[in-house]
């Protein structure tokens, strides 16, 4: 009886989301709720005490690829064996304006010039790493054949806006606008050279936030990037009061109270919200300029049902088809993180193929 049981659960938990990685579906549900107290526990608390709360989860991020197996389970066989695979993907450790971990596959030679993806980890801004999303990382770089880097952007609340904003723009005009800076990946990585024609920028939540500011001041300096990608990305400062946020404010590992306590992190003191409405925090607000949305490069944004930041993403992905900026909008029935699987990682999609249609 108890196997038969099992057999049904498992079976209507695959059905329940058919298309996901649903051991990670799981994962993310049951952890926090175990291990942490809610987030509105830390509301009013001391500034120790809550980043007491910061490092735990930070540090829970680490956890997820600790090992091969735990990368496994989290992530699939195809992410990991990016990493861990007889083919696993090639990764260098550069200093920069910050930190930043490039890779390249791993059967890319001395001859190869290859295409660039900048990539930005995930957390609210307040969380994660680049070595929490380097699986990823590695894995996008060997299913497009690219040159992957990832800067260590500083986090709130230790370091607020426009910190971490700033890190992201730096490291990423050190290697499009310095000759000898790209030359130092390349030699690297043992490749010849990289594309500056064939760059993207890609992001998933505050990641997916960075990815679509980062291409605004790329493309103000002058640099035509070939695409931005933007997987449930943040958009505005508190999630603007939308359907979404309130629909699934106690969502599962990203939810209303914690996306309004990141933001609260990210931008301190902003009593009048004179922050909260400017264009290098609001994707809403465009960037200065004639025209300045309609130079932006195609971008490629997935948004999911049962996700807080569903409607602002949804948002901005109508704004940029108002401005013919749109490549492709895609919706999945899941969760915040979980789609992320669906679109990208781990068994490949529409986000996938647009990546490789760029690059």
């Amino acid at each position: 009886l108890a196997a038969l049981l099992a057999i049904i659960t498992s079976w209507v938990i695959r059905q329940w989301d058919a298309d996901e990685n649903w051991a990670f579906n799981i994962f993310i549900i049951i952890l926090p709720r175990l291990l942490d107290p809610p987030v509105e526990a830390y509301f009013g608390k001391s500034k120790s005490e809550q980043m007491t709360l910061i490092q735990s989860m930070r540090d829970k991020g680490e956890m997820l690829v600790s090992s091969e197996r735990a990368m496994r389970f989290v992530f699939g066989d195809g992410v990991a064996d990016a990493s861990y695979g007889l083919n696993a993907t090639r990764v260098a450790k550069l200093k920069m304006a910050v930190d930043v971990t490039c890779t390249c596959p791993d059967e890319a030679t001395t001859d190869d010039v290859l295409p660039l993806i900048f990539f930005f980890h995930s957390g609210g801004l307040i969380f994660g790493s680049v070595n929490s999303e380097l699986p990823m990382a590695r894995y996008l770089s060997q299913k497009v054949g690219a040159v992957v880097c990832s800067p260590e952007y500083r986090l709130a609340p230790e370091h607020p806006y426009p910190a971490g904003l700033d890190d992201c723009v730096d490291s990423s005009l050190a290697v499009l606008s310095d000759d000898a800076q790209r030359k130092h990946v390349a030699d690297a990585l043992g490749i010849r050279d990289i594309v500056t024609s064939r760059v993207v920028t890609f992001g998933v939540s505050a990641g997916g936030y960075l990815s679509a500011l980062v291409a605004r001041e790329l493309t103000a300096a002058g640099h035509a990037l070939a695409l931005q990608v933007m997987l449930v990305p943040m958009t505005q400062p508190h999630g603007g009061g939308t359907a979404s946020m309130f629909e699934h404010w106690n969502a599962p590992l990203w939810n209303g109270p914690l996306n309004m306590w990141a933001w609260s992190m990210y931008l301190p003191g902003d009593a009048d919200g004179s922050l909260a409405h400017h264009h290098r925090v609001n994707l809403l607000v465009d960037p200065p300029g004639e025209d300045s949305i309609r130079r932006l490069p195609p971008a490629y944004v997935q948004i999911n049902t049962k996700d807080v930041l569903r409607d602002e993403g949804e948002r901005y992905a109508i704004r940029l088809r108002e401005a013919g900026r749109l490549l492709r909008l895609d919706e999945y029935n899941t969760n915040h993180v979980g789609g992320v699987l669906t679109g990208i990682f781990s068994k490949g999609g529409p986000g996938e193929n647009a990546i490789k249609d760029a690059v």
